[in-house]
């Protein structure tokens, strides 16, 4: 059957599906996030606005540059990540963002993290990568100390053959401050509409903090070079209040580093 054809045949059923359970607005929203992450796990190369990670990372001696903004209805955050390889199958990433809340002020979030790639994805090879980061909350209130972060993620990219791939995750987070530790997940993938236009749907989550999905687009503004994006997104059983958008840019660079 054509591709195109056996997805919308897979969409007509899923609504068929969604129709005969209308008494569950929370099980309605978790199915029809796993369904669009299974409609679009097609040509993948997960990045910046998901959440869910693949098992790609910068290319040798090259850097990359993500940075967008997220807004909900009481507060605005502004991201910039950018990261490097710079060698030994290595990318290195360290930024962080802006935050302001209603009535909590300013608060700073910094990231740092690498991320190992053990196997290259390739047309019939699973792709691993594992990732280490951390992660410090500077608090709008002076008096609370910083909070902070540890976390361990391994992505996992799977060839589906025709240029079709899903991502996988499956991690830990440390809280420290808080002294507990998590479980996170994560499944993603990506439909391309045009050679230059791809669709994203996610769900992901850590464990006793419910489920968020997300759904979007990117658009590459310039090939391999420049990327625009914008997602909607929110958490499973939640007022559509928390919701929220982000709009963001991703820029990479050919090989220049020695």
């Amino acid at each position: 059957m054509n591709p195109w054809r056996h997805r919308a045949v897979f969409q007509l059923l899923f609504s068929d599906v969604l129709r005969l359970i209308p008494s569950s607005v929370q099980l309605r929203q978790t199915l029809l996030a796993f369904g669009l992450v299974a409609l679009c796990a097609s040509q993948a190369q997960a990045a910046r606005p998901m959440n869910t990670d693949d098992a790609n990372i910068v290319d040798d001696k090259a850097c990359q540059l993500e940075s967008w903004v997220k807004t909900t209805h009481t507060s605005l955050e502004r991201w910039a990540i950018p990261g490097c390889n710079l060698g030994g199958e290595v990318e290195w990433s360290v930024g962080g963002n802006a935050q302001t809340d209603d009535g909590l002020g300013k608060t700073q979030f910094w990231v740092a993290q690498a991320k190992k790639r053990w196997v290259p994805v390739g047309e019939n090879t699973i792709g691993i990568s594992t990732t280490l980061g951390s992660m410090v909350t500077r608090p709008a209130f002076g008096g609370k100390p910083e909070d902070k972060d540890y976390y361990l993620n391994v992505p996992v990219t799977v060839p589906l053959g025709y240029d079709r791939f899903l991502h996988l995750n499956a991690g830990w987070v440390n809280h420290q401050t808080l002294g507990v530790s998590r479980p996170t997940w994560g499944v993603g993938g990506e439909l391309p509409l045009t050679p230059r236009v791809i669709a994203i749907a996610e769900a992901y989550g850590e464990s006793e903090f419910g489920t968020r999905y997300q759904v979007g687009l990117r658009v590459w503004v310039v090939p391999q070079r420049v990327q625009i994006d914008t997602t909607y997104g929110n958490q499973m059983g939640q007022p559509e209040h928390l919701r929220w958008f982000t709009v963001g840019v991703r820029l990479l660079s050919p090989a220049f580093l020695p």
